[in-house]
């Protein structure tokens, strides 16, 4: 019987060098966490048994405090934790990306320094660095609200005070939805394979990690049916026409190949799409087309969004369909949706209904 594999995300090797041929490495189970293992050689060392039992029985011990009483702690502590590994591989990356930069500006700052209203000053401060970019800006916010959250519910400190601070990313993108020329043009600067994946994503709504995620298994004769990669939050997605379409074009493409793929978009050898990979490859296509300025991959969810409610979806379906949660629907479908094209598809339909009577 196969031993379980683990989760090496979040190591903290320690290099000490001791002479031109010799070094020693301390392996910590994560910054600030206990060390598991001391072993001197010059190549970075791999886990021994003893080091891997001792690895998970750091990691499932019931967290009481902080290895300190720093902010860096509490963040290193958050990035070791299960909530953290549970997330998808590209959110764990642009979360430690800003969770680094927390770290970089309240260095040496401690945990119930963060307790004191004065704080919300330096926080502001921290964010207005990205004042360039309402969406940094409020991404920065989020994601150290999560970090200061997960410390909160573990009593490492009383309140959270980003929940004090207002949002300054409120923009409001519901129309600025991908045409069908736009994709087409768009499309036309991709290889094949891409501009495939690329329309499907308009006629799923699926975002870029979810959709290179897609398995073949996900899919009936009437609907698409997965979990959100970023939330966990189930989507039911129904088939088009267009759809299917597609989805025969990506089987008639793995037809050919000697082994099939449990994914839905591949690359061309037929290997799992990255999402940094496939959202690279549209922007590029999308530069070189010179249309549909100001828009981004994101975007494309709005689009299918307001297909459904063309399709005559109401709104309670459309939030059961995306997964959108309940308390923010309306905020998100005030956000994403064109009311525009709706109120004009209805139009439509009345004046056809109109010149059948």
């Amino acid at each position: 019987m196969t031993a379980p594999e683990v989760d090496l995300t979040g190591l903290h090797f320690v290099r000490t060098k001791r002479g031109p041929l010799a070094s020693r490495w301390q392996v910590y189970a994560f910054r600030g966490g206990p060390r598991i293992m001391t072993v001197d050689q010059i190549a970075k060392p791999k886990l021994d048994t003893a080091a891997l039992g001792k690895l998970v029985e750091a990691r499932t011990k019931p967290a009481t405090k902080p290895q300190g009483d720093t902010f860096t702690a509490l963040a290193d502590a958050y990035l070791a934790s299960p909530e953290y590994r549970r997330l998808a591989d590209f959110t764990k990356r642009d979360y430690r990306r800003w969770i680094d930069r927390a770290k970089d500006e309240f260095k040496g700052a401690k945990v119930k320094w963060f307790d004191d209203p004065s704080m919300r000053a330096d926080i502001i401060a921290w964010r207005d660095k990205w004042a360039h970019s309402p969406r940094q800006s409020r991404y920065a916010l989020q994601v150290l609200s999560i970090v200061l959250d997960w410390g909160a519910e573990r009593g490492w400190l009383m309140n959270n005070p980003v929940r004090m601070i207002s949002k300054e990313y409120t923009a409001n993108r519901s129309e600025i939805v991908w045409t069908d020329d736009e994709i087409e043009a768009v499309c036309k600067h991709m290889q094949p394979y891409i501009a495939d994946a690329f329309r499907l994503a308009a006629w799923t709504g699926l975002a870029r990690g979810d959709l290179v995620s897609l398995r073949w298994s996900e899919i009936n004769n009437l609907y698409i049916q997965r979990k959100r990669n970023k939330t966990g939050v189930e989507t039911i997605i129904p088939l088009f026409d267009q759809t299917r379409e597609l989805l025969d074009k990506f089987k008639a493409t793995q037809r050919g190949r000697v082994v099939s793929s449990v994914f839905v978009v591949t690359t061309s050898r037929g290997k799992q799409f990255k999402p940094t990979g496939f959202a690279t490859a549209v922007q590029r296509a999308h530069k070189a087309a010179g249309v549909a300025p100001g828009k981004t991959l994101h975007d494309i969810r709005g689009t299918f969004a307001t297909r459904l409610m063309q399709a005559g979806f109401s709104d309670s379906e459309v939030d059961e369909m995306l997964g959108w949660d309940s308390g923010n629907s309306a905020r998100t479908r005030r956000s994403y949706i064109s009311r525009r094209t709706v109120v004009e598809s209805a139009i439509k339909r009345f004046q056809e209904r109109q010149k059948s009577q």
